[in-house]
């Protein structure tokens, strides 16, 4: 069944809501609704959560956020031009899980 256009809404909102808590929430989400995403669907999530994650100063929405691109990815709903935000991350200050996260991600991309 697809996903109605005022979940995905909603989805959209919660990825980029201030508080970093809802972001969170936002990103994990978006993984509960895989089998419902039209190929427009799943391309605009993976838009708005590499701007997301290449903005993202949490390290727990962070977490959420990169975990959402590659189920996504799982499902092929991402390329190399659609993480190309990701390459903005500054790696550096990351803990090692989620610079591994942005490895996986541009290296499959």
């Amino acid at each position: 069944m697809a996903v109605p256009a005022d979940q995905l809404m909603e989805l959209v909102r919660h990825v980029t809501d201030r508080d970093s808590r809802q972001r969170e929430l936002g990103a994990d989400r978006t993984t509960d609704w895989l089998g419902g995403y039209s190929e427009a669907d799943g391309r605009i999530l993976v838009g708005v959560l590499s701007i997301a994650a290449a903005s993202e100063r949490d390290h727990g929405a962070l977490e959420a956020q990169l975990h959402a691109l590659l189920e996504l990815g799982s499902r092929g709903f991402t390329d190399f031009r659609s993480l190309s935000r990701l390459r903005e991350i500054d790696r550096d200050p990351l803990p090692s899980n989620l610079r591994d996260y942005v490895d996986d991600l541009l290296d499959a991309s």
